[in-house]
């Protein structure tokens, strides 16, 4: 009677315990911190593992690979040559290539920070080409082109200056290739030399807006903030009997608010009292349906006396509602002389509220 009953309570025993290591293999989620060998279960191999080190000790940190940071920076310097044609002062140089693999958006900055000749005149450098490479394909290797940065990212160096002299601005361009290469051009007023430029790159991704803090020594000192940003255009626009026109497109989608101002900073002639004025005559927000809005001469006007440059426009910037996702700002040329040409360059900044 004895033994059936010791039977039987062992047989409960061993019942019990099925049912209690059956509910825990069951209910027991996967945690990759148990899984010692990384192969995807927890069983008896991790067991065997664990039982040989029994005992052990050491540092606890494990080696962890970064396949893809977060954000990295690129910096390179670009020597400039330039060169005066008929076609006028300029010279162009590229970056290396380099990789944009596991990005998505690419910031881009740059300053001026030596020249040939700092005693005279204007020097300006834009962002002009963005060249993606996409690799070999048919034993080619395969490269596309995007253009017109020149708003995005520029500098302007009144000579002489004080240097770096850097972007008031950061390009934000989207990463369409794994590799990437920047071209920059350079146009100073005096023609034959170079222009040194380094050049700050900063990849990341999962961002719409840019890096709060950079290299202050070659980027902006102020950064744009994601509610506003500035552009600037230059004109080189011929005077015919006293009169001349020019315009400019301008992308403002996304921006509800424009500020304009005007800058002279160059004129065929020089110490002749004969005086030129620039004016904002009208904008143009759909060149489709013809619709525009006239400006009056005195709301912004520059005007340039023979005699000083650069000269400015004196107004307070006007403020101007926007009317579409861009516009053509129409600008006009009234001047004492008969012929010649004047240069000027026009300042946009645009809000988003």
């Amino acid at each position: 009677m004895k033994i059936k009953k010791f039977v039987f309570v062992y047989i409960l025993t061993v019942l019990c315990l099925v049912v209690v290591f059956s509910t825990v293999t069951i209910n027991a989620a996967y945690d990759p911190n148990d899984d010692v060998n990384h192969d995807g279960a927890i069983n008896m191999k991790d067991i065997a593992l664990v039982a040989r080190a029994f005992g052990s000790s050491g540092d606890p940190t494990m080696p962890v690979n970064v396949t893809n940071p977060l954000a990295t920076t690129i910096t390179e310097d670009l020597n400039i040559s330039t060169y005066f044609g008929n076609t006028g002062n300029g010279g162009f140089n590229s970056t290396n290539p380099f990789s944009t693999q596991g990005y998505d958006r690419m910031f881009v900055s740059a300053a001026i920070v030596d020249i040939s000749n700092n005693s005279q005149g204007i020097t300006f450098v834009n962002l002009d080409t963005v060249s993606w490479i996409w690799g070999p394909i048919n034993g080619t290797t395969v490269q596309t082109y995007d253009y017109n940065f020149q708003n995005q990212l520029n500098i302007t160096m009144y000579g002489p200056s004080s240097m770096p002299v850097p972007s008031m601005q950061s390009a934000e361009l989207t990463v369409k290739a794994p590799q990437c290469s920047l071209g920059f051009s350079a146009n100073p007023w005096f023609g034959n030399g170079w222009v040194f430029v380094r050049v700050f790159i900063y990849l990341t991704f999962g961002t719409a807006s840019p890096p709060s803090t950079q290299d202050t020594y070659v980027t902006n000192n102020v950064q744009a903030q994601p509610s506003s940003a500035t552009q600037s255009y230059y004109f080189n626009t011929s005077i015919n009997g006293g009169f001349g026109s020019n315009s400019t497109y301008v992308n403002i989608g996304g921006y509800s608010r424009m500020f304009v101002s005007i800058t002279i900073y160059g004129a065929s002639y020089q110490g002749v009292p004969v005086t030129t004025t620039v004016y904002l005559g009208s904008i143009s927000w759909d060149y489709n349906d013809g619709s525009f809005e006239t400006v009056p001469s005195g709301v912004l006007n520059a005007t340039y006396y023979g005699s000083t440059l650069p000269a400015y426009s004196q107004q307070t910037p006007p403020q101007f509602t926007t009317k579409n996702s861009y516009c053509y700002l129409n600008f006009y040329v009234s001047s004492g002389a008969t012929s010649g040409w004047i240069a000027f360059s026009i300042n946009v900044y645009l809000r988003n509220e």
